[in-house]
């Protein structure tokens, strides 16, 4: 009597995505963004990879963006500097990119766990117990 033996897939032996893109968006929702740098954001999560990537030369530049979003190319610009700064993306420094002419990767990143507490609660009621 044999056991069926099953092939492990590049799936199975890849390590878990550490990118969620529901949990990534519900974190841009609840943190205190301007509202420009939350459309990006969502724009952002709508164009990156299912690892929360966007490839170095992809279509992530300021100018696509703006476009894209409806927005100004520097208020876009400034939103994308607003998002890696409250940590919602990593990307590599502007000053040690080798590749000038090729748009940096992004990389999407959870923010601080303080973001995530941004849930939505109700005071408590004033008029005592319910």
């Amino acid at each position: 009597m044999t056991d069926a033996l099953t092939r492990p897939t590049p799936l199975d032996l890849a390590p878990p995505s550490a990118y969620d893109r529901a949990r990534w968006e519900a974190a841009v929702l609840a943190d205190d963004l301007p509202h420009t740098a939350r459309l990006v954001a969502l724009l952002l999560a709508h164009l990156a990879g299912t690892r929360g990537q966007l490839p170095a030369g992809g279509m992530h530049n300021a100018e696509r963006l703006a476009d894209l979003c409806r927005l100004p190319r520097k208020q876009t610009r400034i939103s994308l500097n607003v998002l890696e700064k409250t940590g919602h993306f990593t990307r590599p420094s502007i000053h040690t990119w080798a590749e000038r002419d090729i748009l940096r990767p992004i990389t999407l990143t959870m923010p601080a766990a303080d973001a995530l507490d941004g849930v939505r609660t109700e005071p408590p009621h004033p008029g005592g117990a319910a």
